[in-house]
């Protein structure tokens, strides 16, 4: 199953607005690149915060699917989108879907590449090779011929932490495990005492073998937009 957020719902606006995301630019640059394309789905909604954005910037009948398996995050969800935005709880790695997306993209919600320096990894929230395959196998099974995929660029996984308001300390730690996982520790404080905690296990492949994987389940690289906010790829037949 893809990692969760329940521990960290009800603070998770708050912490990924302080700056930790410019929602504003990839919303902006996600309007450019799906230009035509009306049927998108979303990888990861979360609460909505990229679809709230680009429903902003796109007034041409865009029509917008998000996808997510965490509960309470879809709940949130709903409340800022209300019916502007078809709702899924779904895991990708079972994901059922008719062929009937023009374009699909993922803001950290289940793929990312990092900006590293060198180059630009890619993360996955779906810390096993076969779950990788499988979940990208079904992606392409649900998006029509001449989809694109668009996979957000942000900051690496590492040690991070940032003073919110109300006396809430936010920290994330990452460490290391075998092969090409970390684990990665959210935690919330309010003086001293924990309010909210969560822990993930990711996958990150370096550049070359990330698209390597995207190529094996039927997604070719095309380039980094414009702007470098993605890396897009395109369903090949």
């Amino acid at each position: 199953m893809v990692n969760a957020y329940t521990g960290l719902s009800d603070y998770y606006d708050l912490i990924m607005t302080s700056g930790y995301y410019d929602y504003d630019a990839y919303a902006a640059e996600l309007t450019d690149l799906l230009q035509g394309r009306r049927d998108v789905l979303e990888l990861g909604v979360g609460t909505g915060l990229v679809c709230e954005r680009l429903l902003r910037c796109r007034t041409d009948g865009l029509h917008l699917t998000g996808l997510d398996h965490t509960e309470s995050m879809l709940a949130q969800a709903r409340a800022r989108l209300g019916e502007r935005v078809q709702l899924l709880n779904q895991d990708i790695q079972r994901l059922d879907l008719p062929a009937s997306f023009d374009g699909a993209f993922s803001v950290g919600g289940v793929w990312a590449h990092y900006r590293t320096g060198a180059e630009t990894p890619l993360g996955s929230h779906l810390p096993d090779h076969e779950g990788n395959v499988n979940a990208l196998r079904r992606l392409h099974a649900a998006l029509r011929p001449g989809a694109v995929l668009l996979i957000a660029v942000q900051r690496p996984h590492d040690d991070y932490e940032h003073v919110l308001p109300n006396g809430l300390v936010y920290e994330q730690t990452v460490k290391a495990l075998s092969g090409d996982r970390l684990v990665k520790d959210y935690c919330l404080r309010q003086d001293r005492r924990v309010v909210a905690h969560q822990q993930c296990v990711f996958r990150v492949l370096a550049e070359s073998r990330g698209k390597a994987l995207l190529q094996e389940c039927g997604f070719r690289f095309t380039g980094v937009s414009p702007k470098g906010n993605f890396y897009a790829y395109a369903k090949s037949s």
